[in-house]
């Protein structure tokens, strides 16, 4: 694999490279090979699961998640344009279950696609029972939007409330739902049933002409 990218020159003309990256980067980053097995892993993925490389990575996902992770892995080999996102439960030494959102991309070379990147972004929950927080409806307004993929200042304009405000209200679900990231709200949105499987067709505001 050729090194010699445009991001690589860059990040060295800044003192860093994209090994430093992925090292420091707060997901777990692994690399496959075309058979799955797992050839690199970063620091934040060995604490969480132990060093597996030389072993498939469907060891690494609870029981249930494992057909669906090699359906993926599958069609990413076969599909080099595919990319893929999903909530799974992986499994950490101990035997603990922990949830996380994974994406997946294939690696192409001059004969193809030689591998799979897959970056595991850590929710902070176990795979416990979870019990529904109590929302208010504005909070819930708030949730709905931010799963629909607004920015703060878009759900300032559709809520009619300042930024500020509107971005007090974001925080205040992630706090109640237990989560520091937009993305983990959503997801976590997502487990509990407090918003639609599918994202509701909402009307973002318009520019100011």
């Amino acid at each position: 694999m050729r090194r010699n990218t445009a991001l690589a020159r860059e990040l060295e003309a800044r003192g860093a490279t994209l090994d430093d990256i992925l090292e420091k980067l707060d997901a777990s980053v692994t690399l496959l090979d075309v058979n799955g097995r797992i050839v690199w892993q970063n620091a934040l993925s060995v604490k969480r699961v132990g060093d597996r490389r030389g072993t498939s990575f469907v060891g690494l996902m609870a029981p249930e998640y494992r057909p669906i992770a090699e359906a993926e892995f599958r069609r990413l080999l076969f599909s080099s344009d595919a990319s893929s996102r999903r909530e799974v439960v992986v499994v950490g030494p101990d035997g603990q279950r922990m949830r996380s959102i994974s994406f997946g991309v294939p690696i192409r070379d001059e004969n193809g696609v030689s591998g799979v990147i897959a970056v595991g972004v850590p929710l902070n929950w176990s795979d416990d029972v979870l019990t529904t927080p109590e929302l208010t409806s504005r909070m819930l307004e708030t949730l709905e939007l931010l799963v629909n993929g607004l920015s703060t200042r878009e759900i300032a304009d559709v809520l009619g409330i300042a930024v500020e405000t509107a971005r007090n209200h974001i925080r205040a679900v992630l706090k109640r739902l237990g989560v520091h990231s937009r993305v983990a709200a959503v997801a976590r949105a997502h487990e509990l049933g407090l918003v639609p499987s599918e994202p509701t067709r909402l009307v973002r505001p318009k520019e100011p002409s």
